[in-house]
């Protein structure tokens, strides 16, 4: 899954926030093409860099906004968070960039998504978390229900799901009727005994439902701290892939 359209578009951006001073005009010309890719379905809310176009294309409008009440000077600095700077910058890493925005759909974009293991892993790596949806797992579960909705369809998205098995138990979320599972937890309010409890439910769901179809998700506030370092690689080791997202 290229999507180099989209990633093109924020590679476009950070150019812009890279300046010193953005002119009006530049800040238009990349509004009003995300704007027009939408109007002609070349780009749909089912993209998986959707969520970061929206935050490009606010940020867009509001310095857009302020230039337009300047009587004088048509030229602004782009601000964002430097942790959603280093999200964006990490998406165009060593991605050519050089296509003309008039030339963007022209791009190959892959907009249908199959559901497996490598694409939600995509997905949940690409997300960004609020920190007020990581005080506690039921925020977490909704917030990220509500994205994977936008891209596989609100059906296709389970939560609660039951596995299954004598313990009854259940994952957090579930996509395609058990063609992926993903269990979630926060770091901030993981406990000792809370670690040994999550390496039992993934175990048991890898080898009762998912076989290799098992993700993990840990959102914290803060950096990766040692200890979860830790947990992330003894559950790696048991064939389930751990994805890390610090919210911003």
């Amino acid at each position: 899954m290229t999507h180099k359209i989209q990633r093109t578009i924020i590679g476009k951006f950070l150019q812009l926030a890279d300046k010193q001073l953005t002119h009006e005009d530049e800040v238009t010309e990349l509004l009003e093409t995300i704007q027009t890719l939408y109007q002609r379905k070349i780009l749909t809310n089912n993209d998986i860099y959707r969520q970061k176009l929206e935050i490009v294309s606010e940020i867009l409008s509001n310095n857009k906004e302020t230039l337009s009440r300047k009587r004088n000077s048509k030229e602004i600095k782009i601000e964002m968070p430097g942790i959603v700077y280093e999200i964006f910058k990490s998406d165009v890493q060593n991605f050519d960039i050089s296509t003309k925005l008039s030339d963007l759909d022209k791009l190959e974009n892959e907009n249908h998504i199959k559901i497996n293991r490598e694409s939600v892993s995509q997905i949940l790596e690409n997300i960004i978390i609020p920190k007020n949806k990581l005080n506690k797992e039921s925020d977490l579960e909704l917030f990220l229900a509500w994205e994977l909705a936008y891209i596989f369809g609100k059906e296709k998205i389970s939560n609660q799901y039951s596995v299954g098995g004598f313990l009854a138990l259940k994952t957090d979320l579930d996509i395609g009727n058990g063609q992926v599972g993903i269990e979630l937890k926060i770091a901030d309010n993981l406990g000792a005994t809370d670690m040994q409890r999550l390496i039992g439910q993934v175990l048991y769901y890898k080898k009762r439902f998912y076989n290799d179809n098992l993700l993990v998700f840990i959102g914290s506030k803060y950096s990766i701290p040692s200890h979860m370092k830790e947990l992330s690689d003894f559950i790696e080791e048991l064939g389930i892939k751990v994805i890390y997202r610090q919210g911003v």
